[in-house]
């Protein structure tokens, strides 16, 4: 089975029913063909750790790993990991496992069926799987990161699944256990009706993951916040608490505010874009370019209850 007809059978079997041609990118050909190409390779070595690892260098002929050198180029830029694929490292923009070391002590994830909403490339649900998850969905609006967590998983078909699909109510119409929102909140120009939608899919019982960029008090930008374009509110951690109980979450907690440094995000081969030392006041750095305060993200757990 080719890959573009594997991955549409994973999505059918997730209960998404995607079709190639109900999808449209000016890339996606290009990147099918690639993909195609790819050896029907099942890894002997998996590891989700701080590095997601698949595969051993010597399991790839040189024109095996030609394959997978040209796959994991023509899905640049890469924002979450490190990943490693057959001694290939992927070194990606945002080092995502310290962020995971920041969340991951402070939730029971054995057993439990994980929604991770705009999940990127898939990472946080890898490493939750790795935690004892049953399951991962994990949606995004980016076809390109629905593909590169197709490309991990092609070569250890995991159960975290990743559609290319916008996060709305309608979407997604089964509950979970633990519904993951990292990163997602400060790009929604309603964040009430975001913050509805991922109470709507928390079973009773279940807990929300809310991590964003926050602020000692709100910002509202008028045209960009760190370079962004698409950065709509930046809350206080007060504001995010107020706006989870009016959702319908009880007990919001914060575990942890930490300020973004360029060792957790920054510019590499694999995401040759501006990133996080552009964004930043050159004569002062703890304010972003436009002169807001420079970044700090914040996590809290609420649950909904029984």
């Amino acid at each position: 089975m080719r890959f573009r007809e594997w991955l549409a059978s994973s999505w059918h079997s997730a209960g998404f029913p995607i079709n190639w041609p109900d999808l449209s990118h000016g890339k996606l050909q290009s990147w099918l063909t690639t993909l195609d190409s790819l050896p029907d390779t099942r890894s002997s070595h998996t590891h989700f750790g701080d590095t997601i690892e698949v595969g051993h260098a010597d399991e790839l002929s040189t024109s095996e790993g030609r394959v997978l050198d040209q796959a994991i180029d023509s899905l640049i830029p890469w924002r979450k990991g490190p990943l490693n694929l057959f001694g290939r490292v992927i070194d990606s923009e945002w080092r995502s496992d310290f962020k995971w070391a920041r969340l991951c002590p402070h939730v029971q994830w054995q057993e439990k069926a994980v929604l991770d909403v705009g999940c990127g490339n898939g990472y946080f649900g890898f490493r939750a799987l790795a935690a004892g998850a049953r399951t991962v969905l994990g949606v995004d609006g980016y076809l390109l990161y629905a593909l590169q967590a197709a490309l991990i998983n092609w070569f250890v078909q995991s159960s975290n699944v990743v559609v290319p699909l916008r996060f709305d109510r309608d979407v997604v119409k089964t509950e979970f256990d633990i519904v993951l929102s990292m990163g997602v909140i400060y790009h929604q120009r309603d964040v009430d009706s975001h913050l509805q939608a991922l109470f709507e899919r928390c079973q009773p019982g279940g807990h929300v993951v809310l991590e964003s960029i926050v602020a000692d008090v709100d910002i509202h930008p008028k045209t960009r916040y760190a370079g962004m374009r698409n950065v709509y509110h930046i809350p206080s951690v007060n504001t995010l608490k107020t706006k989870l109980r009016g959702a319908g979450f009880v007990d919001p907690t914060l575990i942890n505010v930490s300020k973004t440094t360029v060792d957790e995000q920054h510019t590499t081969s694999h995401m040759p874009f501006q990133s996080l030392s552009d964004s930043l006041d050159p004569s002062d750095n703890s304010r972003t370019i436009e002169g807001h305060s420079a970044p700090k993200r914040a996590i809290l757990i609420a649950h909904r209850a029984n």
